[in-house]
């Protein structure tokens, strides 16, 4: 998608309150037409009205979604980028044909049809930390920095874990957050203990916070999203909650 010639002035529109694509209907139509957007658009609705999740903090889910608001109000550059051998997405055909709570059918809709637009990493260079989730590991960031659609501040993606396997514990400065679409997984936060989360439940990850997943016999798929410093990177010690430990960087490889 080309920037429109006068994009900019969707800025002096919304400092007056009015809609830009209130004047270019045609212009809104082309942008829905892209699976990214909608997807954003629906993930900000269920960020801003879900109350089916065991612990969340309304506040930073707010916060998110007004962001992703932003994005939609946003004609974003498209960029490319080879192609990579992800092996966990061998999982595509289980989580994409999944049967989902009617209230979650549109949200899983969409991420469905933004599965093939997102550009699917592993995430991460082999090291000893990553050896054991690697292989059942995939990251599809769609909006941000390396996604198919280049914003700075905002990252919004899909996400596979698959099955019997555990994302250790680790920490960001980003803030995060994941919906969960299939596989049941589990989340630990802190020092809480793994808590199993349903389809549609939010979990949002503070800054710096460690959190970890666990799956169990299913893989686990998920729209997740970053905000604030979505440039510095992952970090993880070997006790976690041994603040002297130095942290250490795993090598991503997006």
């Amino acid at each position: 998608m080309r920037v429109h010639p006068r994009a900019f002035t969707h800025v002096a529109h919304r400092a007056l309150g009015v809609s830009y694509y209130a004047h270019n209907p045609r212009l809104l139509t082309h942008v829905m037409q892209n699976p990214l957007y909608k997807l954003a658009k629906l993930t900000s609705e269920h960020l801003k009205t879900t109350r089916y999740s065991k612990s969340i903090d309304f506040e930073l889910s707010k916060s998110f979604s007004n962001d992703l608001d932003s994005v939609v109000d946003c004609i974003l550059p498209e960029q490319t980028s080879d192609e990579r051998q992800v092996r966990a997405l061998s999982y595509a055909p289980i989580v994409l044909g999944k049967n989902v709570p009617g209230k979650l059918n549109e949200l899983y809709n969409a991420a469905r049809d933004a599965f093939g637009q997102v550009r699917w990493t592993e995430f991460y260079e082999e090291d000893p930390w990553s050896r054991s989730f690697l292989p059942l590991f995939a990251n599809g960031e769609g909006i941000g920095p390396d996604g198919r659609l280049k914003h700075n501040e905002v990252i919004l993606g899909l996400f596979i874990l698959g099955p019997n396997t555990t994302y250790p514990e680790h920490a960001h400065p980003a803030e995060e957050f994941y919906i969960a679409l299939t596989g049941n997984p589990e989340f630990s936060i802190g020092n809480n203990k793994f808590e199993s989360q349903e389809a549609g439940a939010v979990v949002v990850h503070h800054t710096n916070i460690s959190h970890a997943i666990r799956t169990s016999s299913e893989p686990f798929f998920a729209i997740y999203g970053w905000r604030g410093e979505i440039g510095e990177k992952s970090w993880y010690r070997n006790n976690m909650a041994e603040e002297s430990e130095p942290k250490k960087y795993p090598t991503i490889n997006k």
